[in-house]
């Protein structure tokens, strides 16, 4: 493993999504051995549009505290933390998979584009002249801008309830909602953590037998088993 490591705060990096962990005793010794061959299994797996990296994990509000993490990430927001330490005699395995919420900045700039327009031709251009006088055609920013703003309102009034009737929230044009092709790379990420972790320990002469079994699996998405 390398020795610099990018720093992350953890608590950006989403939402809880599935996780699982478990507390091995009398190999706290093990620790640095087992996060070795968890991040080089990691590694070796080639995953297709997953990045594996090594972070130094913090907490916003206890800034001066700090833990070395295997982070496995994937579009869009979705990440996989791995904590291995020494905890006393004994060794305290973990993943846990977040999901951070994303801007569905396409939807919301073409949304903005179109705000933008109206206001344009709404309140940004006045025809002045009179009878006698050849009209001319005058560009009011003050209008312009209040007339998008106008427009951002109602468009986010719209989006909100169509996002609400179609899919049963309101954010939901607002933010990138996983399919159902990122949710499977969501689930085959925590996957391969698990087995990550259960090879590594396997490694050391540990009997995987022994650990906690994990009953069910979260899918890539909030509401989903597999």
């Amino acid at each position: 493993m390398s020795g610099y490591k990018s720093s992350i705060s953890v608590g950006d990096l989403g939402y809880f999504l599935d996780g699982w962990a478990d507390l091995i005793e009398g190999m706290g010794e093990k620790a640095e051995e087992v996060k070795s061959a968890t991040f080089k299994s990691l590694r070796e797996r080639q995953m297709p549009d997953i990045q594996v990296e090594e972070y130094l994990g913090s907490d916003k509000l206890t800034a001066m505290a700090s833990r070395d993490y295997v982070i496995t990430s994937t579009f869009p927001g979705a990440s996989t933390a791995i904590y291995v330490a020494k905890f006393g005699k004994d060794l305290y395995v973990s993943w846990r998979t977040f999901i951070r919420p994303v801007l569905n900045k396409t939807l919301l700039l073409i949304a903005l584009g179109i705000c933008a327009f109206l206001g344009l031709i709404t309140g940004g251009t006045r025809e002045t002249g009179g009878f006698y006088t050849k009209s001319q055609t005058t560009f009011s920013f003050g209008g312009w801008i209040g007339w998008t703003i106008a427009f951002v309102i109602v468009a986010v009034l719209i989006l909100g309830f169509v996002g609400r009737f179609w899919k049963g929230n309101v954010l939901a044009y607002f933010f990138v909602e996983p399919t159902v092709f990122d949710a499977d790379d969501i689930t085959a990420m925590s996957f391969s953590a698990h087995k990550s972790i259960l090879r590594a320990l396997d490694s050391t002469g540990f009997d995987i037998s022994k650990l906690r079994l994990k009953q069910t699996f979260k899918g890539g998405r909030r509401g989903e088993d597999v």
